[in-house]
């Protein structure tokens, strides 16, 4: 099964988490699936805004988190000798009897195991478009080391209105609330009360729903990654401390420049970009409920990017004439992948520029051009050839 076949599949099968009042003697909250999506407020939004429901239901925001024991079809990895990177990453570490929670239907899935004090991570990941088992990233590695569990680590992202506290919340996965706020009000007058609209609010504010959880940082007393009470409408910075890069040197989060080197970063990328700084959003290019292009893009992406720069201003550019339309794109240079060779899930930057770094780890420079299209370069030879162009 493909990955969009995967998407369908859950959609389909629409599956949502509760979380009930009370706690168990280990401290997590009572976590129940429930069939469909009958019980969550998101359904009750469903029935009067049903074209954007229906995009919302077949995007992953509405299904990244999987029940392996209600639907263990989408459960995609596979276990024994014969399966790529089992016996170097599973074997003799976890069998799939151990998974309780799973979480990933694009790129790659990865799978928890429950424990009397939390869900913690297991120390694989199965890569959904090459069907074989991988190492984890650096960062969800450091979570497994450190044994950080999914309530401390991840819950407060991977489902709406999360309280730490108390280890419950409105509804799993990314619902209408995340990004509409509270709906009682408007649900119970028949929409006659006014509900959160996110195309009334500032760019930035705006952009800070998708940021909330697209963006790496600590809450403000230091305990949690994720914004702690944020509500839609609020200022990101005033929930969250965001890792911010250093323009002089890469880091663990950051290339020099800024170009961001970790999944889930688009928004610290995005701030840092000329585009923000002109009055654009996350909703210029993506459609928040869902849409028929990749990425929930409103179009694709060189019609885009051609809306606003006009094809007298791209010529003005020497490398856009040396780039044939058919060869490179502008998400190819401006977006590039910024993690060649760190696994399945590919992490573009959003910063929108075209970067060159040195690798901290290493004497190897790492650039736009040669992260995947110039793969038997480095950056030394594209920072060459951009200054000879240059000056041409």
């Amino acid at each position: 099964m493909n990955v969009w076949r995967l998407r369908a599949a859950v959609g389909a099968a629409a599956l949502a988490w509760t979380a009930a009042a009370g706690a168990t003697p280990g401290g997590v909250a009572h976590v129940t699936l429930t069939s469909g999506l009958a019980q969550t407020p998101s359904r009750t939004c469903g029935t009067c805004h049903n074209p954007e429901f229906s995009l919302w239901i077949r995007h992953p925001h509405s299904h990244f988190l999987i029940d392996p024991h209600r639907d263990p079809r989408l459960v995609k990895a596979r276990w024994g000798k014969r399966v790529g990177g089992w016996p170097q990453y599973v074997e003799g570490r976890f069998e799939r009897d151990q998974v309780a929670l799973a979480y990933g239907i694009i790129q790659t899935q990865v799978y928890f195991r429950r424990d009397p004090d939390g869900y913690r991570l297991l120390p694989a990941q199965w890569d959904l478009t090459r069907r074989r088992w991988e190492p984890l990233p650096a960062s969800l590695e450091a979570v497994f080391r450190k044994g950080v569990t999914w309530e401390e680590g991840c819950a407060g992202c991977h489902t709406t209105r999360y309280d730490p506290t108390t280890r419950t919340f409105l509804e799993a996965n990314a619902g209408c609330s995340a990004c509409h706020g509270d709906g009682k009000a408007h649900a119970g007058s028949g929409g006659r009360e006014p509900i959160l609209r996110p195309t009334a609010l500032p760019p930035l504010t705006r952009a800070a729903l998708c940021g909330a959880c697209h963006s790496r940082g600590r809450s403000l007393d230091g305990k949690y990654p994720y914004p702690v009470g944020f509500r839609p409408g609020d200022r990101l910075e005033s929930r969250f401390e965001l890792i911010r890069p250093d323009p002089a040197r890469t880091t663990s989060h950051f290339w020099r420049g800024g170009a961001e080197r970790l999944p889930f970063m688009e928004y610290q990328g995005f701030v840092e970009s000329r585009h923000a700084g002109v009055g654009l959003s996350c909703t210029t290019c993506h459609l928040p409920h869902g849409s028929e292009y990749p990425h929930s893009l409103r179009r694709r992406s060189e019609e885009i990017c051609s809306g606003c720069h006009e094809e007298p201003e791209l010529t003005l550019v020497p490398a856009h004439e040396r780039h044939p339309e058919d060869e490179a794109g502008c998400i190819d240079c401006h977006m590039a992948v910024t993690n060649p060779g760190q696994g399945g899930y590919r992490v573009r930057t959003h910063t929108l520029r075209v970067w060159v770094a040195e690798d901290p780890e290493g004497d190897r420079v790492y650039s736009a051009c040669t992260s995947v299209c110039h793969a038997d370069r480095d950056g030394t030879w594209a920072r060459k050839r951009m200054e000879a162009w240059r000056t041409q």
